[in-house]
């Protein structure tokens, strides 16, 4: 029935407080000159994070960069459809884009909802898809940032190693420069060290980024990170047997 669809007062609430901490969060961004980066959810809250990061990019993304940046989970079949509209209505409103690209963390629960309601799966059928829309979407942005009239700007949050080699082929592709703004890279803290650090000491623009808070809260989170790119744990393969390689390089040296 209709009637089950609309919100309660208590979730009418909600959101109104959201809203706000929003509004004053985009506020404190503004003023302090850096960008918001709002994380998605599961498909069934992400329409509500959309209509909200919307409405802070018309209001934030008005003057000289984007402030607000949504988040866009590359593993749905639905991501570049809904980046291609966005792109398009910032054309429309004349706002700055801004876009932090993952490949997403909740397939296991998105695919569960989707068979308890009769739905379609929601998630790319491999995790080549995934890749191959992840890669796509950078390429798309890149190109889009050299031709529209609005800056865009993109941040690749991932820990493959392909798909950042990808990123640099476009950006050289379409003459965007390393120290430019237009793209950012960016790895959680303690993994894939030698990703990070060989992109910064090549002049490009990388972020290493720490989740704080509780103990229960920031583990799940460290976990959803993990299953959502199978490539941390080779990842982790490679970067031990790095350090063992040139722990055994010092010690030879050590010795001459």
């Amino acid at each position: 029935r209709l009637s089950e669809a609309c919100p309660t007062d208590e979730e009418v609430d909600l959101l109104e407080a959201m809203y706000n901490r929003g509004r004053q969060l985009g506020e404190a961004a503004a003023q302090a000159g850096v960008r918001l980066l709002i994380d998605a959810e599961q498909c069934r809250y992400q329409p509500a994070i959309d209509n909200l990061v919307l409405e802070l990019q018309r209001q934030f993304n008005v003057d000289d960069k984007p402030i607000i940046y949504n988040t866009y989970q590359c593993y749905l079949k639905d991501s570049p459809e809904r980046l291609r509209t966005d792109v398009k209505r910032s054309e429309r409103f004349n706002y700055h884009f801004g876009a932090k690209l993952v490949r997403g963390a909740y397939m296991e629960s998105e695919r569960e909802l989707a068979e308890t309601n009769g739905l379609p799966d929601p998630i790319h059928a491999s995790i080549e898809d995934t890749h191959a829309c992840y890669n796509d979407s950078v390429d798309f942005l890149l190109r889009h940032s050299v031709e529209s009239d609005q800056k865009a700007e993109l941040m690749c949050a991932t820990h493959n190693q392909e798909s950042i080699e990808k990123a640099i082929d476009a950006m050289n592709k379409y003459g965007v420069d390393r120290k430019s703004s237009t793209i950012s890279f960016a790895q959680l803290f303690g993994m894939t060290d030698h990703l990070t650090f060989n992109l910064g000491r090549h002049g490009y623009r990388a972020y290493k980024y720490v989740p704080y808070g509780e103990v229960h809260e920031v583990m799940p989170y460290l976990l959803r990170r993990a299953r959502e790119n199978s490539a941390i744990v080779g990842g982790a393969t490679l970067e031990l047997k790095m350090i063992q390689n040139e722990l055994r390089n010092r010690l030879r040296r050590s010795r001459n």
